[in-house]
């Protein structure tokens, strides 16, 4: 019975002592590795991307023999952004196919699955650019099981962290 009480007393005075934005702290961790802290991410792609993130359509995508990260101007007349885009996918496809994953981690906070087998395996990722109306679509390729399954897992959390934009 001391031994229960003791343990309270210890479990309150380490409660009490608690920095007041713990709890924040806490669901700021949380919320940004489950998608949703999207503003701030949206704030980081922007600096790191280089355009208004409002202004675009993002979608990743797992296919069969790897995936895709399609990026289109939200306003087919918006020449400026449609160029942004562009320069943007021709910046990842070489950082990337250089096992330089830099920005997305700047972008969501963290490391992004997927990225560590990506970085490892980077010489057996295919690249291509498809250009698209309004924007590109950067084509990742690989006949690697373990390579695929991280490049889907890649996809598979951008897509989660990218929801509605």
């Amino acid at each position: 019975m001391i031994l229960v009480i003791v343990a309270v007393l210890i479990i309150s005075v380490i409660v009490y002592f608690l920095p007041v934005n713990y709890q924040n702290t806490v669901n700021h961790i949380t919320n940004a590795t489950e998608g949703f802290n999207q503003t701030a991410m949206l704030e980081r792609g922007n600096m790191a991307m280089g355009f208004n993130q409002t202004q675009i359509h993002h979608h990743f995508m797992s296919t069969a023999t790897g995936g895709e990260i399609m990026i289109m101007s939200a306003n087919m007349s918006d020449v400026q952004t449609m160029d942004e885009i562009k320069n943007h996918v021709k910046d990842i496809q070489y950082e990337f196919s250089h096992g330089n994953f830099t920005k997305p981690f700047y972008i969501h906070d963290q490391v992004v699955p997927g990225t560590d087998v990506m970085t490892t395996k980077k010489n057996l990722i295919n690249y291509s650019i498809k250009d698209i109306d309004g924007g590109s679509v950067l084509v990742l390729t690989t006949n690697d099981t373990e390579l695929l399954h991280a490049i889907q897992q890649f996809m598979d959390f951008q897509s989660s962290q990218h929801m509605g934009h």
